[in-house]
């Protein structure tokens, strides 16, 4: 176990202990290797044996998301497309899914089309273009998904789809995204999770109101969680759980949100952070 102690020194956590771990992917739990490390795994592995529920919440596509969670054998339910979708960690069966009606898709469409970058629609756990690209092609060999090329994504959005996503560089997704929030205020969610992507997706999406509804059927409190992220996705969920540990280089807005700051993936921040809070038995079922 880790004798670093600072962690806990800095967020002034208590002694009533945590049950519920939520870990993001990119950027919290593995770098730009996209590789979970064995300190990690063992971490995790630990905090699980003291019955504690760890968990992933991901802005990642199903498929992709299941990989990390099956790699390191989670025993919480599977949060991705950015809290639209909650799943079973091994099977991969979709237990909650907020779907985007095909008027709100259609209008977010309308809004996104023509302008710079690469627009997809994710439905069905296939990834959509109007036109086909390097960078759409290798998206979806990342995200190990089909790619589909239609005349019109408009023509086929009212299939109800989990997740309209932009990509441009990070000026113009931020001011793209700053747009669609005010266009749309609470009628749907828009994310910025990383520089250079702009998400939309149902007003019932987000990876808190998906927390919620997994700690309601956890029997557990906000105050029992422990969630690490780095973006500005998991900016509300750090202000909400007991414990919010930004990670690496953090977004300013989840810094900001959060109760304390750890090293990055590279340095296996999360695993020193499990490994603090099992040295002080501050995790249990």
């Amino acid at each position: 176990m880790s004798d670093d102690k600072t962690l806990l020194q800095q967020s002034g956590a208590e002694e009533p202990g945590y049950r519920v771990v939520v870990l993001d992917i990119d950027g919290t739990i593995v770098g730009s290797d996209l590789m979970l490390s064995t300190r990690l795994r063992t971490a995790v592995d630990a905090a699980q044996a003291t019955g504690a529920t760890v968990m992933i919440a991901t802005g990642r596509i199903l498929g992709s998301a299941l990989g990390f969670a099956r790699e390191l054998k989670t025993n919480g339910p599977l949060v991705c497309y950015q809290g639209a979708v909650t799943a079973d960690p091994s099977t991969g069966e979709v237990r909650r899914h907020a779907r985007m009606d095909g008027a709100l898709a259609g209008e977010a469409l309308g809004l996104l089309d023509g302008g710079s970058g690469h627009l997809s629609m994710l439905l069905n756990d296939q990834i959509y273009v109007a036109e086909s690209s390097d960078w759409a092609v290798g998206y979806a060999q990342r995200m190990e998904q089909e790619l589909r090329v239609v005349d019109s994504l408009i023509d086929v959005s009212d299939g109800g789809p989990t997740l309209i996503l932009a990509v441009d560089d990070p000026e113009a997704t931020g001011a793209r995204a700053e747009r669609l929030t005010q266009h749309f205020g609470d009628r749907a969610l828009v994310t910025h999770s990383l520089p250079h992507f702009c998400e939309v997706a149902s007003p019932d999406a987000g990876k808190l109101k998906a927390l919620e509804v997994v700690l309601a059927g956890l029997g557990a409190t906000p105050e029992q969680v422990v969630a690490f992220g780095d973006g500005v996705a998991d900016a509300e969920m750090l202000g909400w759980a007991g414990l919010g540990v930004a990670v690496g280089d953090a977004h300013p807005i989840a810094l900001k949100s959060a109760d304390t700051l750890i090293p990055g993936p590279d340095a296996d921040g999360v695993a020193q952070a499990l490994e603090e809070l099992l040295d002080r038995n501050l995790l249990s079922g």
